[in-house]
């Protein structure tokens, strides 16, 4: 339960308790106006296409006792409140983070908190299913990581869980170290660094630097590093680390838990051998594709640590299913399989995604389909080249590209022979389908904004 006390200890400029007593609780927290319960508190965000403070009179007409508003809508709007509980604040979205630091604080379970630039969903996802072996978990539900959703989810902690698997994700500097002043966390791990949101971060190292800020806020509190030492940037920073402690992983160096790649089952799950000091065991991550080479060792490091059994380990990859939707998702249509990658893109996410390709088994055709990769300021055009050219190196025999800045990939990879642009999804989809056979294997990637999605389902529906 969530305590009124603790929401009057954040930064506000009025309120009206009409009828609340200071000692009062609340079953939790909305920011949906449409599906707010009676005994939650609503938190009136503005967002970049609504403004909840429009949907208030209909909150109040479902009974709930208390909302939270932003100051200058309530100097205006004080008529609209009359007889109702309300607490205006400067801004709801910094109220609500506070709420949940405060919320979080009166609880003395760990904390583990997942960033990274590629695989952190589908990480946090693997590493809350071992620990859940063990014990109770509240876990980041699909990906709210950010100054909304970690509160959120926050504020969901009870005296039932031992344990909260926290996403973070950023898109400017500052907001992980932002993240961990609500979460608090005393473990934390980063899965790599790649190329996301350069619009904003630059470059490489300019991505490192946001999201180290979870490795610094467990530096200054002497809290637990998770390490891939796969990644050189990861790598290089644990020579910095000297107050907390670290547990390294990987795959090609001397690290506290290491693992060798055993292969593909006829699935493409990959089987993993962990080798920990002079002891080793094997596990099969039920998640597809080569993302989970790395998915799965960071999983099984984490359940090591928080000494989960190593059958139990094996048992929670191997009956693993991705809870987030559009992450490698296989749909079978009529003999033909579709990889739905279409929830993120990123430079390396792309080459791991058409590797993933090549090396699935299938008596058909391969078809690679690629639309933008979002954020990647500047540098956008050389990185899409370079993702066509890759295409061609490998050996990707048919390419469809879709997207302004898809053009630049489609230019690039010329040597293709069967190498589509198309400026509309309907007509990729309909070249597409006309070429598809029982037996072929159709990979989408492209960023959230270009929802390729709708590429599968468009032909799956007709």
């Amino acid at each position: 339960m969530l305590k009124l006390k603790d929401l009057l200890s954040v930064d506000f400029s009025d309120s009206v308790l009409e009828g609340l007593k200071t000692d009062e609780k609340f079953s939790g927290v909305s920011i949906d106006s449409r599906n707010v319960k009676r005994n939650e508190i609503f938190f009136a965000i503005k967002g970049e296409n609504f403004d909840a403070h429009d949907f208030l009179s209909d909150v109040f007409k479902k009974g709930i006792k208390l909302a939270v508003v932003n100051w200058n809508w309530y100097k205006k709007n004080k008529g609209k409140c009359k007889g109702k509980s309300v607490i205006a604040v400067e801004d709801t979205v910094q109220a609500l983070g506070q709420f949940a630091a405060k919320h979080r604080s009166g609880f003395s379970i760990p904390v583990f908190c997942i960033g990274g630039s590629n695989g952190k969903t589908t990480t946090k996802d693997l590493v809350s299913a071992v620990l859940s072996e063990k014990f109770n978990v509240l876990s980041t539900a699909g990906n709210l990581n950010n100054h909304i959703g970690l509160p959120l989810t926050l504020l969901k902690l009870n005296s039932s869980h031992d344990i909260a698997v926290l996403e973070v994700g950023c898109n400017h500097f500052k907001e992980v170290e932002y993240l961990m002043n609500i979460a608090k966390p005393e473990y934390g791990m980063v899965t790599n660094i790649g190329k996301e949101h350069l619009e904003f971060f630059k470059d490489l190292n300019g991505v490192a630097k946001a999201e180290f800020e979870l490795y610094d806020y467990l530096e200054k509190n002497s809290g637990t590093a998770f390490m891939n030492f796969d990644d050189r940037y990861i790598r290089n920073k644990s020579k910095k680390i000297k107050k907390a402690k670290m547990i390294s992983y990987s795959y090609g160096f001397r690290t506290d838990v290491t693992g060798s790649f055993e292969g593909f089952n006829k699935n493409y799950q990959p089987v993993i051998k962990v080798n920990l000091n002079t002891k080793s065991f094997k596990v099969t991550v039920s998640t597809f594709g080569k993302h989970s080479i790395y998915n799965g060792l960071a999983a099984v490091t984490a359940g090591l640590a928080f000494k989960v059994k190593n059958d139990s380990i094996k048992k929670a990859l191997k009956n693993f299913r991705q809870s987030s939707s559009k992450r490698m998702e296989i749909i079978d249509h009529n003999g033909v399989k579709f990889i739905n990658d279409s929830y993120n893109s990123n430079p390396e996410s792309v080459r791991m995604g058409l590797e993933t390709l090549l090396g699935f088994k299938s008596k058909g055709k391969k078809f690679a389909v690629l639309s933008d990769m979002l954020e990647l300021g500047k540098g956008s055009a050389a990185e899409h080249s370079d993702i066509g050219r890759y295409a061609q190196k490998i050996g990707i025999k048919n390419l469809f590209t879709y997207g302004k800045h898809s053009l630049n990939t489609f230019k690039s990879a010329g040597k293709i022979k069967n190498n589509f642009y198309f400026n509309d999804k309907s007509d990729l989809s309909e070249m597409l389908k006309r070429n598809l056979r029982a037996g072929d294997v159709v990979y989408v990637k492209g960023s959230r904004g270009m929802k390729m999605e709708e590429v599968i389902n468009k032909i799956i529906q007709n």
